[in-house]
């Protein structure tokens, strides 16, 4: 044995191959031929029941499928919600016509989907009904099966497969399965009524040869054959088959069967009760291990001498090109004696591995997920230090240390989808994104999303301030009105933030455009809108405009719609003194419509999902405000304080819309966590989870960095002094105050009012 070792140890590689393929080749064949001489005559029995359980595990797994796929169509039918819909209503013409024609529909649309032909009736327990495509609308009591339902075979999220012949004049396979789907039993049933032809088919598609085939239930009955004629089915059940089955081992056996002997073995079904029995004639198998025996020595000799020939051309051969894939996918070549085949199979598997993970990740994850990262950026649900990461591993192009934010939104978004269907919308909005960045990007590093239909956010970055950045960035918002005008049927509006420092500062960016563009109202449609528009163009009574229509959206996402009623005849009063037509009026109204587009939005939902017309077209329809106002409150309002009662809404999504809208409108009185789950009747750990969880922040954060904003705002668009800021915003001291600006926006009050306002010859940076 050492010996043997040496010498191995010795050989190379290439010469390891030829001996070993020789050896592996060559000397089963004449062991395998001696072997098979003396105990062909013995495997009969062994082989018959090998392939008899071959074929058993076969017609298992394909009669299980051909089950299972009735299963998964009544579960997709049980948990369908118009079907779920129509098992609360119940079916009638006369009242529920839309949703009983939804739930036909539905149910045909199913049938037709389905490989496998199918009746389908579905039981109204709560109204005695029974609805089915074969037997129409007819009373519980008329339906054929109403004892299957009376004895409750049904469990709780599953189905039961019913036999034929179970019950009386059954001569077909039923799939019964609870409505809805995860209810208990009692609610309603899905009965899904095959044909036996359909399995008999099916098993038809098998390749099983000459043997027979027969499916029992649990009571003996033959459901269904393959190669059998009628009389041999007949017969079967006749002599009792599955008796005689069931009295002896589940090995195969012999069996003298309309006077031919039959190997019979037979398997029971994982999911049903029912048994497969199979038989294959002796005559055919002594027959086929005749020619097995008769041929074995001849092959010996012919094989033997082709594998000595082919391994030693083949170990050749087949060693040169290993060699020549080994030292290209392997940036260290094989030693003479390395194991160059286990090299080269870890080479291929890393490289398929890898490129199946880039293959994931590009093709699939990466364009979604780009744009959810910078959604989550700019609504600040993501740190600096987390973007970075992205920014290192999946090299984003949006480089640079100072970053403007620019809202592009389209002026009339209801002549716009009027204009376009949803498909041409689909690639308009494309057109024009692309359009956007190829502006941009031959200036700047630059990414662009879609935070809501009609709207864009265009994030510009830049490695320094220089003076003239506002400028030529305007220029740029000027190019983008000017192209869709000349190129599409429609007008943009564009706002531009200020120039903000580092990834965080795009949260504040965003934030300023999205609050210039609501002076769109003021300003008239494609327009460029900047600070200094604002400043210089907006009557004083704008702001009190605005903030009209922001406490409105506060009362809605609280669900305070009195509340939001009286906020809006504030609104109207507002209006005649603010502007100047009735195109802009309309315009403030379609602004509004807009902030519950986008408040619906964040509830998970489309506009459509809770109006069935075009809210837009119906506002520009309207001749006088009465008319606007009376439509607003008695159908708008009317339609979503309804559909949140009835939608299923997250009750975490909306204690956080509540709370964020309750602190909206008190952040300038004394407020605290305790106080607050008080008012809404919550725990604080539960309040604290849902801030986390849907905003990734805490109470007290939120509501620190809504204040700054409100004190940024004033700074900007007020010559309220700073000491009176403090006191609104319930900071003890001016000191306190300007201590916890600086610390966020990175200057403090007085510089900030000073750099965006520059208002020469103030200072009241100490005042108080």
């Amino acid at each position: 044995m050492k010996y043997f070792r040496e010498l191995a140890a010795r050989l190379t590689f290439k010469r390891k191959l030829l001996a070993v393929v020789m050896i592996l080749s060559i000397a089963p064949i004449p062991l395998f031929g001696l072997f098979s001489y003396y105990t062909v005559s013995g495997s009969v029995k062994e082989e018959v029941d090998r392939n008899h359980k071959m074929i058993l595990n076969q017609i298992e797994q394909h009669v299980d499928a051909f089950l299972q796929s009735l299963g998964k169509s009544s579960l997709e039918i049980a948990s369908n919600p118009t079907i779920e819909q129509s098992m609360r209503l119940g079916v009638s013409i006369d009242k529920y016509l839309v949703e009983s024609l939804d739930m036909m529909d539905t149910l045909m649309k199913f049938r037709n989907l389905s490989d496998i032909a199918f009746d389908a009736s579905i039981v109204y327990n709560q109204f005695g009904k029974v609805y089915s495509n074969r037997y129409g609308y007819i009373d519980l009591s008329a339906f054929p099966y109403r004892e299957v339902v009376l004895n409750s075979p049904l469990k709780y999220n599953g189905f039961v497969v019913i036999s034929p012949n179970t019950y009386p004049n059954q001569n077909e396979i039923l799939i019964v399965r609870p409505i809805p789907a995860t209810s208990s039993p009692g609610v309603g049933a899905l009965f899904l009524h095959v044909n036996l032809d359909n399995l008999t088919a099916f098993l038809k598609q098998l390749n099983i040869g000459e043997k027979i085939l027969f499916i029992f239930d649990e009571s003996g009955n033959v459901i269904a054959g393959s190669n059998a004629n009628e009389a041999e089915a007949d017969l079967a059940g006749a002599v009792r088959l599955y008796d005689y089955w069931s009295q002896h081992s589940q090995s195969s056996d012999q069996i003298r069967f309309n006077d031919k002997d039959y190997e019979l073995s037979a398997m029971r079904s994982s999911i049903t009760n029912w048994t497969y029995v199979t038989m294959t004639p002796t005559t055919e198998l002594n027959l086929k291990l005749d020619r097995i025996e008769n041929a074995t020595w001849g092959m010996v000799a012919l094989l033997s001498g082709i594998w000595i020939l082919l391994a030693y051309v083949g170990s050749n051969r087949l060693y040169d090109p290993i060699q020549r894939l080994l030292s290209v996918f392997s940036p260290q070549p094989a030693g003479r004696r390395s194991d160059a085949i286990q090299t080269l199979d870890q080479t291929m598997r890393q490289m398929m591995a890898t490129n199946r993970q880039l293959q994931i990740r590009l093709g699939e994850q990466l364009p979604f997920w780009r744009e959810g990262v910078f959604l989550r950026l700019l609504r600040g649900d993501m740190t600096d230090k987390e973007f970075r990461v992205h920014m290192e591993e999946h090299g984003f192009p949006l480089a640079g240390s100072w970053f403007y934010v620019c809202i592009v939104e389209v002026d009339r978004i209801d002549q716009f989808q009027m204009r376009y269907k949803e498909k041409d919308r689909s690639l308009i909005i494309y057109a024009l994104g692309k359009m956007i960045e190829e502006i941009i990007i031959d200036h700047y590093s630059s990414v662009t999303v879609a935070p809501r239909s009609g709207q864009f956010a265009v994030m510009i970055g830049m490695d320094s301030l220089k003076d003239e950045a506002d400028r030529k960035v305007r220029e740029l918002c000027d190019e983008i009105r000017s192209k869709v005008k000349q190129y599409f049927q429609f007008t943009v509006s564009v706002s531009m933030s200020g120039a903000k420092k580092n990834y965080t500062g795009l949260v504040d960016g965003y934030e300023d455009a999205v609050t210039l563009m609501g002076y769109r109202m003021l300003l008239g449609p494609n327009v460029t809108i900047a600070q200094e528009d604002v400043v210089s163009s907006v009557k004083p009574s704008g702001r009190p405009l605005i903030e009209s229509q922001k406490m409105i959206m506060h009362s809605i996402a609280q669900g305070d719609f009195a509340q939001a009623e009286d906020r809006l005849t504030e609104l109207m009063r507002l209006v005649p003194a603010s502007v100047p037509n009735k195109e802009t009026a309309l315009a403030v109204f379609a602004y509004l419509i807009g902030e519950i587009d986008r408040f619906i939005h964040e509830l998970g939902y489309e506009l459509d999902h809770f109006f069935e017309f075009d809210l837009y077209q119906s506002l520009y329809a309207f001749s006088s405000l009465e008319d606007v106002e009376r439509w607003l409150r008695e159908t708008v309002f009317a339609t979503i304080r309804d559909k949140l009662e009835t939608v299923q809404i997250g009750k975490q999504k909306r204690l956080v819309h509540q709370v964020v809208a309750y602190i909206h409108e008190h952040y300038d009185e004394d407020l605290s966590l305790q106080g607050v789950a008080d008012h809404f009747q919550a725990s604080t750990g539960q309040i604290g989870r849902a801030l986390k969880s849907e905003l990734d922040t805490n109470f007290s954060q939120y509501l620190i960095q809504y204040r700054l904003n409100k004190a940024k705002e004033w700074l900007l668009h007020t010559d309220i002094p700073i000491k009176e800021i403090t006191e609104r915003l319930r900071y003890t001291t001016v000191h306190n105050f300007t201590r916890m600006f600086t610390k966020t926006v990175g200057e403090s009050p007085w510089q900030y009012r000073k750099k965006y306002r520059d208002i020469p010859g103030r200072d009241d940076s100490s005042a108080g």
